[in-house]
């Protein structure tokens, strides 16, 4: 292991190589053997002991196996540092030592003499200080010297003596011969009557931190994702991987290679059981290695001989390369099968391919079938590229997106006609899109584009083109560029101009620019027709009634959007799920953007198609900020940034990281809020995301707002009045209208309030949402006084009340409406709404409002209800987060899932909890939240 590179992923076996040392130390002797798969990491942790050694006399030696034969030459390798200790030992140990190991001869009578020496031997070396032993491969040393060394393993007890051995899982077999759990004994035991711990694979989250370690440059999300994959927790063949890439391909710059080939010695070292297999098993295990999902039959059939049976598997499953499970094969080892097929010749590989091809059901295994027949064919055939082609289009509708872009793939590379090519790439493109594999969808799109003869072609790559860039580039880019496709697509393709521009619509709005969010729609306008499917309708009257909310004709935009969000009824492809929620969002719809928006991700996920699965989430979680559904709302954020990371989709993570500045805002997580705003705002500059950057703004003025600092909110959100694309956006505009009336009339800039609230008033009685009627009633109470701004107030809680989804604002709402009654000398009125107003920030851990409302309760001579329990403001946003979902009886494990972070994570920061809140267990925690 190279200095200063942290072992990852074994701290279990560095907890038993950490005991061995201190029984060594403290006189009581140990051992122990570790076992594993090569590139597992056994030679790492036995340079692991050797470094926490530091105060021990260390010997060591590794199996050779071109020494495996020669009697004690292991055992001579490893005494020869404390030969000089011989001198101590009595004259017929000293001189039979000597002999032996110089001769390499041992006669049986005096193999005890000579065993119980070496151990006199040992223990001398042992006085000065304590001392360990290292042996390395030992399923690969002579079996004299081992036979010596397990000798002296038994009968360590009394001495300053710690031996560790490693060797390959199934000692020099498989790791199939060895047990599944560390519970069962070993059924082959190499060193008698020294523990044995087998290493398992690491963990995804280990091999990520490996990858992350070794990497020369940051590794782009995707790229590791492949990587963590691609190494089935083997943490040699990680770093193999990423040594074989180039810098740019490790950015995600360049593509990777389809393939990633295991480094050459550790294949050998995997090929080492599979080569001593009769001829006819090797051929079997390679059609095994091919094939998706290898049954027997299918087996046998791809073989090409009748005659062979399961029982023709038997030397291969006693070797533990394989086993049958009902009618399958599987490898013990998923990394033993990618060597079997990556050492084999490439005319065998063909052939055996070709044979597949023949012995799959294109119905049923498509995407099987298009693998076999590209990778069979060493020449372009016409016939045999449109059965690909036709499996292709099976693919999508049986296994997603990214199964049909493969499929694509391997039509275009058997199709004769460039044009045609062409076509077929670009269609394997825009599916890789569709699934997320944006880096995919670009290599193939450059693929294809010198392909291209026709205008309409080359039209529609430049479409596929466009649309893996949107969520990557500048939006304001992006929204020209794919304005200027669609309008080359106006004269060849209706449906697809339509795309084009609603996609650059898409990209203006995701900018805040609303001048080209018109101009995309004026272009389609005359694109649908009266007659046209649901889809086309439902896009045009997204593009429509954005277009004149935008404009700020909200009469004229209802009844448009609310049509958007009726025609999406029993579709279930994720993009147009997403158009109309964002329907729903321009009317204030909460409850209808959750759940058309859940039924996005859920259909993307269920579908594999990953690209929209983002943007649904960002979507998602605007419609639950103000319920007070904390731990989903962050639930999801963290979901999206994690999805938009691995799809490559920069524009849609920084989205999310905004969605959950306004979570921690909310929570009052100052120090987090403001880190997250700040990573937002840097990025959204970059990528002109004015809906993004608006966001982060609006989440600072919520936190000010939250610790009491009027000015600072006010100026941040009157900065939004005037911020153009890029760094506002109109709609964001008219959201944050409530807070900034709150703002405005504490520093008293009555007409900016006014101003303010006259837009939003005329929103919400257009839209007629019950939650925006409740804020423009708390507006127009903020800006009267006496009678009229309680009856104002009151309306709003009644609407709050009614509408029974905006928890959050409704609690603000009897804030201020508290504060208001207290400063009309009205403080019975005002501490019951002060009470509420604390009991839901207590419930939301919205610790800087919880200290908000105290503060009004004491200034109106009032104690909390109840002595104060041990209160959920002193946690973290996260630690609150993570309180309420073991309230509600999540394990650690599911927690770990619902928040992207590991189940020791949890742990630790539920011991913090238990801390803060002086509780001793889960059941307190219940009892306390609950």
């Amino acid at each position: 292991m190279s200095p200063g590179v942290r072992l990852r992923g074994r701290d279990s076996e560095r907890r038993i190589l950490a005991d061995v040392l201190d029984d060594a130390r403290s006189a009581h002797g140990a051992s122990i053997l570790l076992s594993g798969g090569p590139g597992r990491g056994k030679t790492a942790l036995v340079e692991h002991a050797r470094a926490a050694a530091e105060d021990f006399t260390v010997l060591h030696a590794a199996g050779v196996s071109t020494e495996a034969d020669i009697p004690l030459a292991g055992l001579q390798r490893l005494l020869r540092p404390v030969e000089g200790q011989a001198e101590r030992l009595a004259e017929s140990r000293r001189d039979l030592i000597r002999d032996t190991l110089t001769r390499g001869v041992l006669s049986d009578p005096d193999r005890f003499a000579l065993y119980t020496a070496v151990l006199d031997l040992l223990r001398l070396a042992s006085e000065d200080k304590p001392l360990l032993i290292c042996v390395d491969d030992a399923d690969h040393l002579d079996s004299a010297s081992l036979e010596a060394l397990a000798f002296v393993a038994r009968r360590l007890s009394g001495l300053h003596i710690a031996a560790v051995f490693t060797a390959h899982a199934g000692h020099g077999k498989s790791a199939a011969r060895l047990p599944a759990s560390e519970d069962e004994p070993a059924p082959d035991e190499l060193v008698p009557g020294v523990t044995e711990h087998l290493l398992q694979p690491l963990s995804s989250r280990s091999v990520h931190d490996i990858i992350t370690d070794r990497a020369p440059v940051t590794p782009a999300s995707a790229v590791r994702t492949r990587l963590v994959k691609a190494a089935h927790g083997n943490p040699a063949v990680a770093i193999g991987h990423l040594r074989g890439l180039s810098a740019p391909q490790i950015r995600g710059l360049e593509p990777l290679p389809a393939q990633l080939r295991l480094p050459g010695r550790l294949r050998a070292s995997f090929l080492t059981a599979y080569r001593e297999l009769p001829e006819h098993v090797q051929h079997l295990l390679l059609i095994a290695s091919l094939a998706a999902d290898p049954g027997v039959d299918l087996l046998i059939e791809a073989s090409g001989d009748p005659a062979l049976t399961v029982g023709d598997l038997e030397p291969a499953e006693e070797a533990g390369i394989v086993h049958v499970e009902g009618a399958n094969v599987v490898f013990s080892d998923p990394l033993l099968c990618e060597a079997i097929a990556q050492d084999a010749p490439a005319n065998r590989l063909r052939a055996v391919h070709r044979a597949l091809a023949e012995a799959v059901d294109p119905e049923y295994t498509p995407l099987e079938f298009s693998r076999h027949a590209a990778a069979g064919s060493s020449t372009p055939d016409e016939a045999l590229s449109n059965a690909v082609e036709k499996a292709a289009l099976r693919a999508r509708r049986l296994e997603g997106p990214l199964a049909a872009s493969y499929a694509h793939e391997r039509a275009a590379q058997l199709t004769p006609d460039p044009d045609i090519r062409a076509c077929r790439l670009a269609s394997a493109s825009y599916q890789a899109y569709a699934g997320g594999r944006t880096d995919r969808g670009a290599h193939l799109v450059r693929k294809a584009r010198p392909l291209a003869v026709t205008d309409r072609r080359r039209a529609i790559i430049d479409l596929v083109d466009a649309q893996l860039t949107m969520r990557e580039g500048n939006a304001i880019d992006a929204a020209e560029r794919l304005m200027a496709v669609g309008r080359e697509l106006i004269g060849h393709d209706r449906e697809l101009a339509l795309r084009a521009l609603v996609r650059s619509a898409d990209s203006a709005s995701l900018a805040g620019d609303p001048i080209r969010h018109g101009k995309a729609y004026d272009l389609a306008a005359s694109l649908v027709r009266d007659d046209d499917p649901a889809p086309m309708r439902l896009v045009m009257a997204y593009l429509k009634g954005c277009t004149l909310s935008f404009r700020g004709d909200y009469t004229g935009s209802t009844p448009i959007l609310r049509e958007g969000m009726e025609l999406s009824e029993g579709m279930d492809l994720p993009s147009e799920l997403i158009w109309a929620g964002v329907c729903g969002l321009r009317l204030g719809d909460a409850p209808f953007v959750r759940r058309v928006m859940t039924r996005a991700v859920e259909a993307g996920e269920t579908q594999g198609e990953h690209a929209p699965v983002p943007a649904a989430l960002g979507f998602l979680v605007f419609s639950e900020f103000w319920s007070g559904r904390f731990p989903s709302a962050a639930g999801h954020a963290l979901h999206g940034l994690k999805a938009a990371r691995e799809h490559g989709q920069s524009i849609w993570a920084t989205q999310n990281l905004a969605s959950l500045a306004m979570i921690a805002a909310i929570q009052g997580d100052v120090d987090t809020c403001r880190i997250r705003a700040r990573a937002v705002a840097a990025q959204a500059g970059e990528k002109s995301l004015g809906l993004a950057s608006a966001l982060a703004s609006w989440a600072l003025a919520v936190l000010e707002l939250s610790r009491g600092n009027a000015a600072e909110a006010f100026f941040r959100l009157r900065a939004l009045v005037h911020a153009g694309p890029g760094y506002g956006h109109p709609t964001m505009r008219l959201l944050t209208a409530p807070h900034f009336v709150e703002a405005a009339t504490r520093m008293g800039e009555t007409d900016w309030a006014r101003t303010s609230q006259a837009g939003y008033q005329y929103w919400a009685d257009a839209v007629g949402s019950l939650s925006a009627r409740a804020l423009a009633a708390r507006g127009q109470g903020l800006l009267a006084a006496g009678d009229e701004a309680a009856d104002h107030f009151e309306n709003a809680l009644a609407l709050h009340r009614a509408c029974g989804d905006d928890d959050v604002e409704q609690a603000r709402t009897q804030l201020l409406f508290g504060a208001f009654l207290r400063r009309a000398r009205l403080p019975g009125r005002a501490r019951e709404h002060l009470y509420d107003a604390l009991e839901s920030f207590e419930r939301f851990g919205a610790r800087l409002w919880v200290r908000q409302t105290r503060a009004e309760l004491r200034a109106i001579g009032t104690a909390e209800r109840d002595p104060d329990p041990p209160s959920t403001s002193e946690l973290t946003a996260q630690q609150q987060q993570i309180a309420r979902l073991v309230a509600e009886g999540a394990t650690n494990r599911e927690v770990a899932a619902h928040m992207f972070i590991s189940p020791r994570t949890v742990e630790h920061h539920l011991r913090g909890i238990f801390r803060k809140l002086n509780i001793r267990s889960r059941v307190d925690l219940a009892r306390l939240l609950n």
